[in-house]
């Protein structure tokens, strides 16, 4: 069943700067949002996550993930790698919101585009400001 997909108002203004390559790579991802692959993530070439997933629910990052329905796709940026013989990792992550599998959701709503780890080797979680629907 096909999937739709649209941008937070933040990232889209960003995302319209990215380099082509940086763009296409996540315009493959919403391709196949679009042909229904939410319903099999084993046609993604890039593993897919809840973000919340590994935290424990005590802790704010999970309980911000998890309210707000986030998930991270590695996009392929700079490149794939192999880790894992059902999918493959990036050391950038597409952030998204989806209300998941369970549900039967369709649309996925594009957040942020960033690295998997910052410096101190934590987890990034897109702010708070990626997931408001308007902008001034």
């Amino acid at each position: 069943m096909s999937g739709t997909w649209g941008f937070k108002p933040l990232f889209l203004k960003e995302f319209q700067n990215f380099p082509t390559d940086q763009q296409d790579a996540i315009y493959d991802f919403t391709d196949l949002v679009e042909v229904g692959a939410l319903d099999n993530f084993g046609l993604f070439p890039g593993k897919i996550s809840k973000s919340w997933s590994g935290l424990l629910p005590a802790d704010p990052a999970y309980q911000f993930a998890f309210g707000n329905n986030l998930w991270h796709y590695h996009v392929g940026i700079p490149t794939y790698r192999q880790v894992h013989p059902k999918f493959k990792t990036s050391d950038w992550v597409l952030h998204f919101q989806w209300d998941g599998r369970n549900s039967g959701g369709r649309h996925v709503i594009l957040v942020d585009c960033y690295q998997h780890y910052k410096a101190d080797g934590s987890f990034y979680m897109p702010s708070a400001n990626y997931l408001v629907d308007s902008q001034p």
